[in-house]
Protein backbone atom coordinates (compact mmCIF):
# COMPACT_ATOMS: atom_id res chain seq x y z
CA UNK A 1 0.00 0.00 0.00
CA UNK A 2 1.03 3.69 -0.93
CA UNK A 3 0.46 5.94 1.96
CA UNK A 4 0.71 9.73 2.17
CA UNK A 5 0.28 12.31 4.83
CA UNK A 6 -0.69 15.81 4.10
CA UNK A 7 -0.40 18.44 6.63
CA UNK A 8 -2.46 21.76 6.60
CA UNK A 9 -2.01 25.06 7.80
CA UNK A 10 -0.33 27.96 7.31
CA UNK A 11 1.12 28.50 10.52
CA UNK A 12 3.25 25.30 9.72
CA UNK A 13 4.91 27.20 7.44
CA UNK A 14 5.51 30.41 8.65
CA UNK A 15 7.97 28.82 11.59
CA UNK A 16 4.80 29.22 14.34
CA UNK A 17 4.20 25.89 15.23
CA UNK A 18 6.46 22.89 14.91
CA UNK A 19 4.97 20.08 12.89
CA UNK A 20 5.28 16.77 14.84
CA UNK A 21 2.38 14.46 13.21
CA UNK A 22 4.78 13.18 10.65
CA UNK A 23 7.05 11.14 13.66
CA UNK A 24 4.10 10.27 15.81
CA UNK A 25 2.09 8.69 12.78
CA UNK A 26 4.56 7.19 10.52
CA UNK A 27 5.84 5.28 13.97
CA UNK A 28 2.47 4.32 14.35
CA UNK A 29 1.58 2.91 10.35
CA UNK A 30 5.29 0.37 10.85
CA UNK A 31 3.02 -1.51 13.62
CA UNK A 32 0.94 -2.20 10.57
CA UNK A 33 3.48 -2.86 8.30
CA UNK A 34 2.53 0.37 6.43
CA UNK A 35 5.01 3.15 5.73
CA UNK A 36 4.71 6.43 4.72
CA UNK A 37 6.31 7.40 1.13
CA UNK A 38 5.49 11.41 0.87
CA UNK A 39 4.31 14.29 3.23
CA UNK A 40 3.83 17.70 1.78
CA UNK A 41 2.95 20.80 4.17
CA UNK A 42 0.69 23.41 2.25
CA UNK A 43 -1.67 26.44 3.36
CA UNK A 44 -4.42 27.13 4.26
CA UNK A 45 -6.80 27.59 1.07
CA UNK A 46 -7.21 26.06 -2.23
CA UNK A 47 -3.97 24.19 -2.13
CA UNK A 48 -5.25 21.41 0.25
CA UNK A 49 -7.46 20.91 -2.96
CA UNK A 50 -4.75 20.50 -4.84
CA UNK A 51 -2.85 18.50 -2.55
CA UNK A 52 -5.54 16.08 -2.23
CA UNK A 53 -5.50 15.65 -6.06
CA UNK A 54 -2.23 15.17 -6.69
CA UNK A 55 -1.87 12.58 -3.86
CA UNK A 56 -5.08 10.36 -5.43
CA UNK A 57 -3.45 9.66 -8.00
CA UNK A 58 -0.78 8.03 -6.22
CA UNK A 59 -1.59 6.80 -3.16
CA UNK A 60 -4.42 4.34 -1.73
CA UNK A 61 -4.21 5.88 1.91
CA UNK A 62 -3.89 9.73 2.40
CA UNK A 63 -3.61 11.11 6.17
CA UNK A 64 -4.79 14.74 6.63
CA UNK A 65 -4.65 16.72 9.07
CA UNK A 66 -5.92 20.26 10.47
CA UNK A 67 -8.09 22.25 8.89
CA UNK A 68 -11.50 20.48 10.23
CA UNK A 69 -12.32 23.28 13.30
CA UNK A 70 -15.30 25.77 13.01
CA UNK A 71 -13.64 28.94 11.21
CA UNK A 72 -13.14 30.27 8.06
CA UNK A 73 -9.94 28.98 7.23
CA UNK A 74 -10.72 25.32 7.85
CA UNK A 75 -11.86 24.14 4.56
CA UNK A 76 -10.44 20.20 4.47
CA UNK A 77 -13.59 19.14 5.02
CA UNK A 78 -14.76 20.68 1.82
CA UNK A 79 -11.75 20.43 0.10
CA UNK A 80 -11.32 16.49 0.52
CA UNK A 81 -15.66 16.01 -0.54
CA UNK A 82 -15.12 17.99 -3.74
CA UNK A 83 -11.88 15.74 -4.35
CA UNK A 84 -13.43 12.63 -4.19
CA UNK A 85 -16.60 14.09 -5.50
CA UNK A 86 -18.96 13.60 -2.17
CA UNK A 87 -21.57 15.48 -0.78
CA UNK A 88 -21.56 16.57 2.43
CA UNK A 89 -23.91 15.08 4.95
CA UNK A 90 -25.38 16.94 8.45
CA UNK A 91 -24.83 14.36 11.39
CA UNK A 92 -27.30 15.50 14.00
CA UNK A 93 -25.41 13.61 16.92
CA UNK A 94 -22.57 15.33 15.96
CA UNK A 95 -23.48 18.75 16.29
CA UNK A 96 -25.82 17.24 19.97
CA UNK A 97 -22.18 15.77 21.13
CA UNK A 98 -20.51 19.52 20.66
CA UNK A 99 -23.22 21.27 22.27
CA UNK A 100 -23.27 18.59 25.42
CA UNK A 101 -19.58 20.08 25.25
CA UNK A 102 -20.29 23.57 25.78
CA UNK A 103 -22.92 23.06 27.81
CA UNK A 104 -20.88 21.40 30.64
CA UNK A 105 -18.51 24.35 29.89
CA UNK A 106 -21.38 26.27 30.42
CA UNK A 107 -20.17 28.29 27.48
CA UNK A 108 -23.27 28.91 24.62
CA UNK A 109 -22.88 27.08 21.39
CA UNK A 110 -22.68 29.23 18.18
CA UNK A 111 -24.01 28.08 14.78
CA UNK A 112 -20.22 28.59 13.69
CA UNK A 113 -20.15 25.09 15.12
CA UNK A 114 -22.68 23.24 12.25
CA UNK A 115 -19.67 22.60 9.78
CA UNK A 116 -17.92 20.17 11.98
CA UNK A 117 -20.96 18.35 11.58
CA UNK A 118 -21.07 17.55 7.86
CA UNK A 119 -19.73 13.89 7.30
CA UNK A 120 -18.69 13.52 3.42
CA UNK A 121 -21.04 11.15 1.58
CA UNK A 122 -20.69 7.82 2.70
CA UNK A 123 -17.76 8.20 5.33
CA UNK A 124 -17.13 7.25 8.56
CA UNK A 125 -16.88 9.92 11.54
CA UNK A 126 -14.23 9.60 14.65
CA UNK A 127 -15.26 11.26 17.78
CA UNK A 128 -13.40 13.91 19.39
CA UNK A 129 -13.11 13.36 23.02
CA UNK A 130 -10.44 16.26 23.65
CA UNK A 131 -12.05 18.52 21.10
CA UNK A 132 -15.34 19.66 18.77
CA UNK A 133 -13.70 18.79 15.40
CA UNK A 134 -14.42 14.90 14.56
CA UNK A 135 -11.60 12.80 12.32
CA UNK A 136 -13.44 11.87 8.78
CA UNK A 137 -13.06 9.28 6.33
CA UNK A 138 -13.64 9.50 2.50
CA UNK A 139 -12.95 7.03 0.01
CA UNK A 140 -13.63 6.27 -3.67
CA UNK A 141 -12.84 2.78 -5.18
CA UNK A 142 -9.31 3.66 -5.31
CA UNK A 143 -8.17 5.66 -2.54
CA UNK A 144 -9.31 6.39 1.24
CA UNK A 145 -8.59 9.60 2.84
CA UNK A 146 -8.45 10.18 6.30
CA UNK A 147 -8.72 13.46 8.17
CA UNK A 148 -7.34 14.39 11.36
CA UNK A 149 -7.51 17.30 13.83
CA UNK A 150 -4.77 19.36 13.50
CA UNK A 151 -3.73 20.06 17.99
CA UNK A 152 -1.80 17.29 18.61
CA UNK A 153 -3.79 16.73 21.63
CA UNK A 154 -7.10 15.72 19.78
CA UNK A 155 -4.96 13.79 16.98
CA UNK A 156 -3.01 11.16 18.65
CA UNK A 157 -5.71 9.78 21.66
CA UNK A 158 -8.00 9.70 18.44
CA UNK A 159 -5.82 7.85 16.70
CA UNK A 160 -4.61 5.31 19.19
CA UNK A 161 -8.16 4.64 20.27
CA UNK A 162 -10.22 4.78 16.96
CA UNK A 163 -8.09 5.59 13.74
CA UNK A 164 -5.74 3.13 14.18
CA UNK A 165 -8.24 0.25 15.15
CA UNK A 166 -10.16 1.38 12.04
CA UNK A 167 -7.43 0.92 9.72
CA UNK A 168 -6.62 -2.67 11.14
CA UNK A 169 -10.17 -3.79 9.81
CA UNK A 170 -10.50 -1.58 6.39
CA UNK A 171 -7.32 -2.81 5.12
CA UNK A 172 -6.83 -6.76 7.07
CA UNK A 173 -6.38 -8.46 3.82
CA UNK A 174 -3.79 -5.63 2.59
CA UNK A 175 -1.25 -5.39 5.90
CA UNK A 176 2.17 -7.45 6.03
CA UNK A 177 3.62 -6.34 9.51
CA UNK A 178 7.44 -6.22 9.51
CA UNK A 179 9.29 -5.75 12.23
CA UNK A 180 11.79 -2.74 12.72
CA UNK A 181 14.67 -2.38 15.55
CA UNK A 182 16.35 0.86 15.44
CA UNK A 183 19.77 0.89 17.41
CA UNK A 184 21.15 4.40 19.01
CA UNK A 185 24.93 5.04 18.78
CA UNK A 186 27.51 7.58 19.74
CA UNK A 187 30.59 8.68 19.32
CA UNK A 188 30.94 6.10 16.26
CA UNK A 189 30.59 7.14 12.60
CA UNK A 190 28.26 6.79 10.14
CA UNK A 191 30.23 5.54 7.68
CA UNK A 192 32.38 3.74 10.56
CA UNK A 193 29.16 2.40 11.57
CA UNK A 194 28.31 0.79 8.26
CA UNK A 195 32.06 -0.94 7.47
CA UNK A 196 31.28 -2.71 10.70
CA UNK A 197 27.98 -4.21 10.43
CA UNK A 198 26.15 -3.83 7.08
CA UNK A 199 27.58 -6.76 5.10
CA UNK A 200 27.53 -9.36 8.42
CA UNK A 201 24.10 -8.02 8.71
CA UNK A 202 22.98 -8.63 5.05
CA UNK A 203 24.66 -11.66 5.09
CA UNK A 204 21.73 -13.00 7.32
CA UNK A 205 18.78 -12.85 5.00
CA UNK A 206 16.70 -9.96 3.05
CA UNK A 207 16.88 -7.39 5.65
CA UNK A 208 16.88 -3.70 5.42
CA UNK A 209 19.50 -1.40 6.71
CA UNK A 210 19.38 2.39 6.90
CA UNK A 211 21.43 5.51 8.69
CA UNK A 212 20.66 8.45 10.38
CA UNK A 213 23.62 10.84 11.25
CA UNK A 214 22.84 13.43 13.81
CA UNK A 215 25.71 15.40 15.71
CA UNK A 216 28.49 13.18 17.07
CA UNK A 217 25.94 10.01 16.64
CA UNK A 218 23.64 8.04 14.52
CA UNK A 219 20.63 5.60 14.21
CA UNK A 220 21.35 2.22 13.03
CA UNK A 221 17.62 0.75 11.42
CA UNK A 222 17.00 -2.48 10.60
CA UNK A 223 13.67 -3.46 9.24
CA UNK A 224 12.85 -7.39 7.55
CA UNK A 225 9.87 -9.65 7.70
CA UNK A 226 10.75 -11.91 9.83
CA UNK A 227 10.72 -11.02 14.21
CA UNK A 228 13.66 -13.34 14.31
CA UNK A 229 15.79 -12.28 11.35
CA UNK A 230 15.82 -8.53 12.66
CA UNK A 231 16.52 -9.48 16.23
CA UNK A 232 19.54 -11.33 15.47
CA UNK A 233 20.62 -8.62 13.30
CA UNK A 234 20.56 -6.45 15.90
CA UNK A 235 22.43 -8.62 18.27
CA UNK A 236 24.80 -9.20 15.69
CA UNK A 237 25.27 -5.02 15.72
CA UNK A 238 25.47 -4.82 19.25
CA UNK A 239 28.36 -7.19 19.47
CA UNK A 240 30.35 -5.21 17.17
CA UNK A 241 29.51 -1.71 18.30
CA UNK A 242 29.95 -2.67 22.02
CA UNK A 243 28.95 0.26 24.39
CA UNK A 244 28.43 2.96 21.58
CA UNK A 245 25.03 1.69 21.67
CA UNK A 246 23.32 3.36 24.05
CA UNK A 247 19.77 2.57 23.37
CA UNK A 248 17.01 0.47 21.17
CA UNK A 249 13.87 2.34 19.66
CA UNK A 250 13.24 6.31 20.48
CA UNK A 251 14.49 6.07 24.38
CA UNK A 252 17.15 8.71 25.16
CA UNK A 253 19.70 8.89 26.74
CA UNK A 254 18.82 10.74 30.13
CA UNK A 255 16.02 8.13 30.17
CA UNK A 256 18.59 5.01 29.68
CA UNK A 257 20.67 7.15 32.39
CA UNK A 258 17.40 7.22 34.46
CA UNK A 259 16.27 3.76 33.82
CA UNK A 260 20.15 2.25 34.81
CA UNK A 261 20.55 4.43 37.86
CA UNK A 262 16.90 3.61 39.31
CA UNK A 263 17.88 -0.21 38.78
CA UNK A 264 21.03 -0.48 41.10
CA UNK A 265 19.97 1.90 43.42
CA UNK A 266 22.51 4.46 42.19
CA UNK A 267 22.47 7.82 42.56
CA UNK A 268 23.54 10.89 40.65
CA UNK A 269 24.60 14.36 41.21
CA UNK A 270 26.03 16.95 37.96
CA UNK A 271 28.44 19.69 38.01
CA UNK A 272 28.24 22.03 35.32
CA UNK A 273 29.61 24.97 33.98
CA UNK A 274 29.05 25.52 30.21
CA UNK A 275 26.03 23.58 29.30
CA UNK A 276 24.33 25.84 32.29
CA UNK A 277 22.55 23.29 34.10
CA UNK A 278 21.40 21.49 30.53
CA UNK A 279 22.45 17.78 31.92
CA UNK A 280 20.02 18.32 35.13
CA UNK A 281 17.69 19.51 33.33
CA UNK A 282 17.42 16.80 31.05
CA UNK A 283 18.14 13.86 33.99
CA UNK A 284 14.81 15.72 35.97
CA UNK A 285 12.62 15.42 32.81
CA UNK A 286 12.45 11.93 32.54
CA UNK A 287 9.27 10.78 35.39
CA UNK A 288 11.19 9.31 38.51
CA UNK A 289 14.24 10.87 38.38
CA UNK A 290 13.63 11.89 42.00
CA UNK A 291 14.95 8.23 42.78
CA UNK A 292 18.01 9.06 41.57
CA UNK A 293 18.95 12.52 40.95
CA UNK A 294 20.13 13.90 44.11
CA UNK A 295 22.23 17.38 43.01
CA UNK A 296 23.06 19.57 40.55
CA UNK A 297 25.44 22.51 40.68
CA UNK A 298 25.29 25.09 37.73
CA UNK A 299 28.68 26.84 38.79
CA UNK A 300 29.04 29.54 35.58
CA UNK A 301 32.03 31.59 37.29
CA UNK A 302 34.94 30.48 39.13
CA UNK A 303 33.77 31.93 42.54
CA UNK A 304 30.30 29.41 42.07
CA UNK A 305 33.26 26.86 41.49
CA UNK A 306 35.42 27.41 44.47
CA UNK A 307 32.49 28.26 47.15
CA UNK A 308 29.93 25.74 45.89
CA UNK A 309 32.08 22.82 44.84
CA UNK A 310 35.41 23.39 47.00
CA UNK A 311 37.72 24.13 43.65
CA UNK A 312 40.77 25.09 44.63
CA UNK A 313 41.93 28.31 43.41
CA UNK A 314 45.70 27.04 42.83
CA UNK A 315 43.73 24.74 40.32
CA UNK A 316 42.09 27.75 38.53
CA UNK A 317 44.99 29.84 38.35
CA UNK A 318 47.45 27.53 37.21
CA UNK A 319 45.17 25.11 34.65
CA UNK A 320 42.44 27.67 33.72
CA UNK A 321 38.54 26.67 34.69
CA UNK A 322 38.65 24.53 30.99
CA UNK A 323 40.62 21.85 32.19
CA UNK A 324 40.61 18.74 32.95
CA UNK A 325 42.41 19.49 36.49
CA UNK A 326 39.51 21.25 36.87
CA UNK A 327 36.93 19.06 35.64
CA UNK A 328 38.17 16.35 37.81
CA UNK A 329 38.25 18.51 41.09
CA UNK A 330 34.28 19.84 39.80
CA UNK A 331 32.88 16.41 39.79
CA UNK A 332 34.85 15.42 43.09
CA UNK A 333 32.81 18.28 44.75
CA UNK A 334 30.01 17.29 43.42
CA UNK A 335 30.34 13.58 44.85
CA UNK A 336 31.16 15.02 48.17
CA UNK A 337 28.64 17.45 48.33
CA UNK A 338 25.74 15.34 47.25
CA UNK A 339 26.81 12.01 48.78
CA UNK A 340 25.37 10.35 45.69
CA UNK A 341 27.02 7.12 44.28
CA UNK A 342 28.19 8.90 40.83
CA UNK A 343 28.82 12.75 39.62
CA UNK A 344 29.52 14.06 36.48
CA UNK A 345 30.96 17.38 35.65
CA UNK A 346 31.62 19.46 32.33
CA UNK A 347 33.37 22.67 31.85
CA UNK A 348 33.89 24.36 28.22
CA UNK A 349 33.85 26.99 25.66
CA UNK A 350 30.55 27.17 24.17
CA UNK A 351 31.58 30.26 21.97
CA UNK A 352 30.81 32.24 20.13
CA UNK A 353 33.50 34.03 21.82
CA UNK A 354 35.97 33.50 24.43
CA UNK A 355 38.59 31.08 22.33
CA UNK A 356 42.22 31.14 22.12
CA UNK A 357 44.63 29.32 19.66
CA UNK A 358 45.56 26.87 23.24
CA UNK A 359 42.09 26.38 24.17
CA UNK A 360 39.75 27.19 21.13
CA UNK A 361 35.68 27.55 21.31
CA UNK A 362 34.10 24.04 21.22
CA UNK A 363 36.91 23.12 23.52
CA UNK A 364 35.31 21.06 26.47
CA UNK A 365 36.37 18.63 29.71
CA UNK A 366 34.78 16.32 31.17
CA UNK A 367 35.01 13.94 34.96
CA UNK A 368 33.14 11.23 36.15
CA UNK A 369 33.99 10.53 39.80
CA UNK A 370 32.54 7.97 41.48
CA UNK A 371 32.91 6.00 45.36
CA UNK A 372 34.56 3.20 44.13
CA UNK A 373 37.06 4.55 41.27
CA UNK A 374 39.76 6.95 40.51
CA UNK A 375 38.55 10.24 38.52
CA UNK A 376 38.17 10.04 34.98
CA UNK A 377 38.54 12.68 32.74
CA UNK A 378 37.80 13.57 28.99
CA UNK A 379 38.92 16.16 26.75
CA UNK A 380 36.49 16.78 23.41
CA UNK A 381 36.57 19.07 20.50
CA UNK A 382 33.21 19.80 19.72
CA UNK A 383 31.38 22.48 17.45
CA UNK A 384 32.20 25.80 17.46
CA UNK A 385 28.47 26.63 17.04
CA UNK A 386 26.97 27.27 20.45
CA UNK A 387 23.17 25.85 19.72
CA UNK A 388 25.10 22.55 18.55
CA UNK A 389 27.95 22.38 21.24
CA UNK A 390 26.08 22.36 24.65
CA UNK A 391 23.10 19.38 23.19
CA UNK A 392 26.49 17.70 22.31
CA UNK A 393 28.41 18.15 25.48
CA UNK A 394 25.66 17.45 27.83
CA UNK A 395 24.57 13.85 25.32
CA UNK A 396 28.60 13.27 26.15
CA UNK A 397 27.87 14.02 29.92
CA UNK A 398 25.52 11.78 30.05
CA UNK A 399 26.75 9.00 28.58
CA UNK A 400 29.89 9.02 30.89
CA UNK A 401 27.16 8.79 33.33
CA UNK A 402 25.36 5.86 31.49
CA UNK A 403 28.67 3.75 30.86
CA UNK A 404 29.01 4.09 34.85
CA UNK A 405 26.26 2.78 35.76
CA UNK A 406 26.54 -0.45 33.10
Amino acid sequence: MRVEIINTGTELLLGRVTNTHLEFIARSLLGLGLRVERQVTVPDGVAIAEALEEAMARADLILVTGGLGPTSDDITRDAAAEAFGKKLIFHREILDGIAAKFARRKIQMNDMQRPQAMVPEGGTYFENHNGTAPGLTVENDKTVAVLLPGPPRELRPMWADQVLPWLRTKFADRLSPFHEITLRILGVGETRVQMLVEDEVKALGPIEVGYCARSGEVDLRLIASEEKLVAKAADLARAKLGEAVYAEGIETMEQVVVRLARAAGKTVATAESCTGGMVASRITNVPHSSEMFRYGWVTYANEAKITELGVPPSLLEKHGAVSAEVAQAMAEGALRGSHADVAVSVTGIAGPTGGTPEKPVGLVYFALATKTTKTQTLERNLSPTREIFRPMATQIALDLVRRALV
